[in-house]
């Protein structure tokens, strides 16, 4: 799968064919022309999933970029990377809460295309995606291929991310649908209203 941005590595839509959303890593290399390119597909909304720290280590041109409604709304626990395979669904878990809640009605209230991302494009950005999609009452095996489809994409990027950090193994970071699966039998996040 190639990303949408050349730039990126894990931008696509989360609908095949829509611009309504699409989800991504963090665009900090994006150029005027891929710029230009989401504006001509109404792409205007930029939701920036990260922490603070996460934002000023890795800054986003998008936010200084006045075509674009740049909105930070980091996600609770989002920059917190569990120590076990057993424990990424419960990580997930963890980030839907109230402002899960008005990241999730931000995005489906806008009038315009929106992209959003947090740093890998992959959980973050995965569990968004899951609501998204279950909230317009997509097949569950639909959510689940769009979360793996990240593996790909970002297999050298996570093989270096852990080999930077010893203490992390690489199927802890690495999409599989087992953890989308148990996610979603958990999960508790309520339908369209």
């Amino acid at each position: 799968m190639e990303s949408l941005l050349h730039s990126t590595l894990n931008t696509r839509q989360l609908i095949p064919g829509s611009f309504r959303y699409l989800r991504s890593d963090v665009p900090d290399k994006i150029t005027e022309e891929e710029k230009r390119f989401l504006l001509g597909h109404g792409v205007r909304l930029v939701i920036d999933l990260r922490a603070e720290r996460e934002r000023q280590e890795r800054h986003c041109p998008l936010e200084d970029d006045g075509r674009f409604d740049y909105r930070s709304m980091p996600i609770t626990t989002g920059d917190i990377v569990p120590h076990c395979i057993e424990d990424v669904p419960a990580s997930y878990l963890d980030m839907v809460d109230g402002q899960m809640k008005q990241i999730v009605r931000t995005a489906e209230g806008a009038p315009c295309g929106v992209l959003y991302f947090c740093n890998a494009g992959k959980d973050r950005t995965g569990v968004v995606s899951a609501l998204l999609l279950r909230r317009m009452g997509v097949p569950r095996e639909t959510i689940v291929e769009d979360y793996v489809r990240s593996a790909e994409p970002l297999k050298e990027m996570l093989r270096a991310f852990v080999a930077a950090r010893p203490e992390l193994r690489l199927e802890v970071v690495t999409p599989r649908a087992q953890t989308m699966e148990t996610f979603l039998d958990r999960v508790v996040f309520p339908g369209r209203e």
